[in-house]
């Protein structure tokens, strides 16, 4: 397959190395213009495998398109990366885009299906590659993998599961298009829309429960924003057993039990 691939960050560049050792043919690169160093990783990955690298301020532009046009691509692969993607640029494989959303769509569509499912104490989570339409997370789902949610499950944690199933299921999900097999529409479901999370959604509620707590400091814990009560931000965390070694740790009480914060700094 002819491959221009859409990405951002080291979880793209699982994907991109992927397809790589997969044998397709990866000719281009396009990643948006920030004013970090993010991109690195892809930036290794395409001088290595002698692949051109776009960064590019305006995604859909005519430079943008352009390029891909060049590249003649089968096919668009997305990972990871936070632009839409509009018409014309939709129309130009024939074969369409496809994109990796790290939730079990329809669920938890928008820019932060790592953190709500924690918070919201889902018991399971998992990966969709799916086609691309105009709309968010929207279009037919080609594969899709379930994995348990960990009652003790830190939003890193969650992370390391995507990225060992992100060694495979984009290939798989290339496989299945090839093969020809049956995809699932979703597009007419309600699921779940969720945007970027903001710092000011990480605040310990204190009337809440104390589980609502917990899940809230596993689910925007370390490399995220950390949960804020009063002056600490709190990383790390556990819930209070009758009986355990008493500790100088902070302690958030609660009308139904009683948090230890465990990792914290304060300001």
């Amino acid at each position: 397959m002819k491959i221009v691939f859409w990405g951002e960050d080291a979880f793209s560049n699982v994907i991109l190395n992927s397809l790589i050792e997969a044998g397709h043919r990866v000719s281009l690169v396009v990643t948006p213009y920030y004013e970090n160093f993010v991109y690195k990783r892809l930036e290794l990955t395409c001088n290595k495998n002698n692949i051109l690298l776009l960064r590019a301020k305006k995604i859909n532009s005519e430079e943008v398109r352009e390029a891909v046009k060049q590249a003649a691509p089968d096919l668009c692969v997305i990972s990871h990366f936070e632009r839409l993607i509009k018409q014309p640029l939709l129309e130009i494989p024939p074969m369409g885009f496809i994109n990796l959303h790290p939730s079990l769509l329809p669920y938890y569509r928008g820019m932060a299906p790592q953190h709500w499912p924690i918070i919201n104490g889902e018991k399971e989570a998992g990966i969709s590659v799916h086609y691309v339409e105009e709309l968010a997370d929207t279009g037919n789902i080609i594969v899709q993998r379930r994995f348990p949610l960990l009652p003790d499950m830190y939003v890193s944690d969650l992370q390391k599961v995507w990225l060992e199933n992100y060694k495979t299921i984009m290939v798989e999900a290339i496989d299945n298009i090839l093969e020809g097999k049956p995809t699932f529409e979703q597009r007419h479901l309600e699921g779940s829309y969720y945007g970027k999370l903001k710092e000011e959604q990480c605040q310990i509620n204190p009337k809440g429960s104390v589980k609502q707590a917990y899940n809230l400091v596993r689910g925007v814990s370390q490399p995220y924003f950390g949960a804020r009560h009063n002056n600490m931000v709190i990383y790390r965390a556990h819930i209070y057993e009758q009986g355990e070694v008493e500790t100088d740790k902070p302690k958030i009480e609660f009308n139904d039990g009683i948090l230890v914060a465990d990792i914290f700094k304060t300001f």
